[in-house]
């Protein structure tokens, strides 16, 4: 039966920008999913020391929810009412949610219990993961790679 847990690393892939509030940071991240599951904890580094607040939305979608990183959810996407068709649940991060670590910031959510069927391709089962500011100020990523995602999965 293999273990019933599994928990998967991603990197919130952005542009090196200021982002501002209620834009996208990320958009349309894989995670790999082996069948349906629960997401128990969603945890992020923010390696710029801001600890913005967040709102990181599921999809069975792959498709960008805005046209560039840095700009509002649907800007410049024609299909945005199917994307939205595939949202499976969001976990928001707060400000609070936060300590801080020097030169960097961790923010965890558990016990979510969110139940979660990816969309089946060739390649398995797929979630996909989007990230909007919700700060209410700006977010800047001084590199692509300034925030990373841990999510916990528990297979059902």
């Amino acid at each position: 039966m293999g273990n019933k847990y599994q928990v998967v690393t991603v990197t919130a892939t952005t542009d090196a920008e200021t982002i501002g509030d209620n834009k996208v940071i990320c958009q349309s991240i894989e995670i790999p999913i082996s069948s349906e599951c629960k997401i128990q904890s969603v945890t992020v580094l923010d390696e710029t020391t801001t600890g913005p607040a967040i709102d990181v939305i599921f999809t069975t979608d792959s498709s960008n929810i805005t046209q560039d990183e840095g700009k509002a959810v649907g800007e410049d996407v024609s299909a945005l009412d199917d994307i939205l068709a595939g949202v499976v649940g969001h976990v928001s991060l707060v400000a609070g949610d936060y300590t801080n670590l020097a030169d960097g910031s961790v923010a965890t959510k558990s016990n979510i219990n969110l139940v979660v069927m990816g969309a089946e391709n060739t390649s398995g089962k797929k979630l996909y993961m989007h990230i909007v500011n919700r700060s209410g100020a700006n977010w800047v990523a001084t590199a692509t790679d300034n925030m990373r995602v841990k999510v916990g999965l528990e297979r059902v």
